[in-house]
Formats: structure tokens, C-alpha cells, sequence
């Protein structure tokens, strides 16, 4: 029988996630995300791990530097939290706001097995792509739309990016 106090487990990691998103930036969950953490999402690459991690919000934030979210609610059962978000920006000069759901599985320590993001990436997408202000952080980001441009950017600029 697993004796994990979960309820408490989720509480802490919500507090961990709320914390981070107070303050993006490349260390901000580095208290739950280990380094065999995987990482799944729109518009970021997948990955493995705290560094991994720290290079995909590094972009983000060149992009979105004042990306933040707040946790509107959560609902946790075992190994299983869901956080639902809401994401402000500004971008190009104009707010923008989106909501994802976060699928965090969780060991009984309360250290990150896996975090699945889910939002409609379309509206991002579309405020990057119509706001001319942002195409050149877009660019050197390395943001969504990948399709080979990460290994184009190594190339020209290895020195530029995370």
C-alpha cells in the first residue's frame, strides 16, 4: 500500500509552480525538475531535464521577457496533478493571454516524473506572426515554427542562443 501523503504533495508542488511562474526564469523550478524530467509542450521542443528546461523558458522569455502565469486551479489524484494556468505577455506592444493545463506526474518526493502541457498554440503563434515588433526575437529564439531553424541558428550564431 503507498503510504505518500499526495494531497501534500501536490499542495507543495502547485506552491513550487506558482512560485516559478511568479518569477520566470531558468532556475525558477529547479527546486521539482530533475535531470531526467521530461518535458512536453506546444510551441518548445520536447525534451529531458532541468537544463533542457532552462534552455526552452530562456527562450520563451527573449521572446515574451515579461511571460508570466497564474495557477487559477489544480486537481491532483496519486502520482497525477493537473494545474490549469492562465499565461499573460506582452507582445509586440499589446497584452496577450492564453490558458493551458499542465499533466504533472510526480514521484512520492514530489520531484517531476513528467509535465504535459496543453493549450491552443494558434493564438500565440498568430500574435507572434502579426505583430512585426517581435520577428527579430522570434527569429533568434528558436521558437516554434522549428522545422530545421534551431540548426540553422547553431551555425550562424553559436554563441547567441542557450
Amino acid at each position: 500500500m503507498d503510504a505518500t501523503d499526495w494531497d501534500s504533495v501536490h499542495r507543495r508542488t502547485v506552491d513550487s509552480f506558482r512560485t516559478g511562474w511568479d518569477e520566470a526564469g531558468p532556475s525558477a523550478w529547479d527546486d521539482f525538475i530533475g535531470e531526467r524530467s521530461e518535458m512536453v509542450q506546444p510551441m518548445l521542443e520536447n525534451g529531458v531535464g532541468a537544463r533542457f528546461w532552462a534552455g526552452e523558458i530562456s527562450r520563451a522569455l527573449r521572446v515574451m521577457p515579461d511571460l508570466r502565469a497564474d495557477v487559477l486551479d489544480w486537481s491532483g489524484r496519486d502520482d497525477r496533478l493537473f494545474i490549469h494556468l492562465r499565461f499573460q505577455a506582452t507582445v509586440g506592444g499589446r497584452d496577450l493571454t492564453w490558458d493551458a493545463v499542465d499533466l504533472l506526474h510526480l514521484r512520492p518526493d514530489g520531484s517531476l516524473v513528467r509535465r504535459e502541457s496543453f493549450f491552443d498554440s494558434a493564438p500565440v503563434a498568430g500574435a507572434l506572426a502579426t505583430r512585426p515588433r517581435t520577428w527579430w526575437a522570434w527569429w533568434w529564439s528558436g521558437l516554434w515554427p522549428l522545422a530545421g531553424r534551431r540548426r540553422l541558428l547553431d551555425r550562424l550564431s553559436p554563441g547567441r542562443r542557450p
